[in-house]
């Protein structure tokens, strides 16, 4: 029975998914990574049906440029569009060995945005508000420990070292493992949780014993959460590792230690957090003051008219 050219087209979209997989999988890229790359991959060959082999430079800039900021209705983020690039270059140097049809294609250049952070008031204000003994402590974690939300979902209940007051976070992002501070607070509701929940392997286990929550179940706690107390800002609770990160700074903590707590591979991601300290900003003096010192004066009301 011949198939239709639909049939063949998922074919050979399944086929081309499956090498770029598999050399994925020799070079142990991550889950996360594997699944972005693939989904972008899947898009491009829905585009661009046929041999991807037979692809110029010029197919890829094309449909790289249909997705940039301010082009079409469709555009998306630059992150996202360099995420497509870096997918395709991948495939095209890694899967069929051909480096020359990707050539040296630009990046976007990335809105470079300050991180959201919440003051201490409304993160406990936010904790406060969440009674859910589970969820209270989803969040109490996420800030208390400056996890990311993949890290949090699969943390572990043999992760947890009580007796040192340490969590240790396995495989992180770019595959690298780190120990964090596990603070007594967290370990007395952490234990009070545990002996409540009895979850069987992950620290925060769905309805099917030995499995995660997803990552939309933990977003959806932290915005009911956010809702519930009344807080209104742009950020998800990848917010609460950012405000973990800059209170630690308000505190006095050195930056080489907030990289080291947060698995930053570059000093220059952990230094972004000094653009939102609050006493970086506050600390630092306004030229006029000096001027005042020296017994300058100056008639604001007159200086603007009033």
């Amino acid at each position: 029975m011949s198939s239709t050219p639909l049939e063949r087209r998922a074919y050979w979209i399944d086929f081309w998914l499956g090498r770029l997989q598999k050399e994925m999988a020799l070079r142990n890229y991550s889950s996360h990574t594997a699944r972005n790359y693939s989904q972008s991959l899947r898009l491009f060959l829905y585009r661009y049906p046929g041999d991807p082999r037979k692809r110029s430079r010029s197919d890829i800039e094309s449909f790289l440029l249909s997705f940039r900021p301010g082009i079409k209705s469709e555009d998306l983020a630059a992150s996202t569009v360099n995420l497509y690039r870096d997918s395709l270059a991948f495939f095209y140097k890694e899967v069929l060995k051909l480096p020359e049809v990707v050539g040296v294609i630009p990046r976007l250049k990335e809105d470079q945005k300050l991180p959201t952070v919440l003051d201490g008031e409304r993160v406990g204000d936010l904790l406060d508000g969440t009674l859910n003994l589970k969820h209270r402590l989803i969040l109490s974690i996420a800030y208390g420990c400056g996890l990311r939300l993949s890290e949090l979902a699969h943390l572990e209940l043999t992760d947890l070292e009580f007796s040192r007051g340490l969590i240790r976070i396995r495989q992180g992002k770019g595959s690298k493992d780190r120990i964090v501070t596990f603070p007594q607070s967290l370990q007395i509701t952490t234990a009070e949780y545990i002996n409540v929940y009895q979850p069987s392997k992950f620290v925060f286990e769905s309805r099917k014993p030995g499995k995660p929550l997803s990552r939309r179940t933990f977003q959806a706690v932290f915005e009911r959460s956010r809702k519930r107390a009344g807080l209104d800002f742009q950020g998800g609770i990848h917010s609460l590792r950012h405000s973990y990160a800059t209170h630690l700074l308000e505190r006095g903590t050195d930056l080489r230690s907030i990289q080291v707590l947060l698995g930053h591979s570059s000093s220059k991601t952990t230094e972004r957090y000094t653009h939102v300290a609050a006493h970086h900003i506050a600390g630092i003096v306004s030229p006029i003051d000096y001027l005042r010192k020296k017994g300058a004066r100056m008639d604001i009301p007159a200086a603007f008219g009033l």
